[in-house]
């Protein structure tokens, strides 16, 4: 199971082969806000503009 697959299947509801990791879960940990835009148009997710919550790190 690749990372990709990984996600998808606990989005799902399902048992993954192990834990994925959890990005931006809280206040010390996150995504860049373009590698976030990135990631939603790779999984086919609908193009929408990227909030950015912490403004120095720019992560979304």
């Amino acid at each position: 199971m690749n990372s990709k697959e990984r996600v998808q299947t606990a989005l799902n509801h399902q048992q993954p082969d192990r834990i994925p990791l959890d990005v931006g879960s809280t206040a010390v940990s996150g995504i860049a806000a373009s590698a976030l835009h990135r990631l939603r148009g790779a999984l086919g997710l609908d193009e929408r503009i990227v909030r950015v919550h912490e403004p120095f790190q720019m992560l979304g």
